[in-house]
């Protein structure tokens, strides 16, 4: 499997740089995808992040991803694992083809370890904007790049967002 994340990262760093897109206002937007990495230890409290915006009239969905064969035993609706896409980074069910012919204004990424297959599912969400930890190497992808403390983290990322103004 190493040669599938080595054609994934390929086909993200290649896809990256088709197109600039202005960043829509926080006020503005109406759909929020948050993404987490299920095989980092949890230190965002999701629940809390996802009422806060549901809170201020946000549609939010969230999806954990995992690189295990079998996904951790978490309380996540949606998982995607390394297993769910082929040689070439196809999504092999079509509800995850589904989720990717969707477009979202915003996506969240709960990652501090830029992981490839997460990053391969964040740029299909074809949001207009992409939030998630400062990290090094530097991802890419990342519109806006936070670096909160370890406590109270879902309030950081709030605030910061709601600061966006297009």
């Amino acid at each position: 499997m190493m040669i599938q994340k080595l054609i994934i990262e390929w086909l993200f760093r290649r896809r990256i740089k088709k197109k600039i897109i202005q960043v829509k206002g926080f006020k503005k937007i109406k759909k929020i995808v948050i993404i987490i990495n299920l095989d980092e230890k949890k230190t965002c409290e999701l629940e809390a992040l996802i009422h806060s915006f549901k809170a201020l009239g946000k549609s939010v969905q969230s999806i954990g991803v995992t690189l295990a064969d079998e996904p951790p035993k978490q309380s996540m609706p949606t998982i995607i694992r390394k297993n769910d896409f082929s040689f070439f980074g196809k999504p092999k069910t079509s509800w995850i083809q589904q989720f990717f012919n969707k477009k979202c204004d915003y996506v969240i990424l709960i990652d501090r370890s830029n992981n490839y297959l997460l990053n391969h599912v964040a740029i299909h969400c074809k949001a207009n904007c992409y939030i998630g930890y400062k990290s090094i190497p530097e991802n890419e992808l990342l519109t806006l790049q936070i670096e909160p403390l370890f406590e109270n983290e879902h309030e950081v990322f709030l605030r910061y967002i709601k600061l966006i103004e297009s």
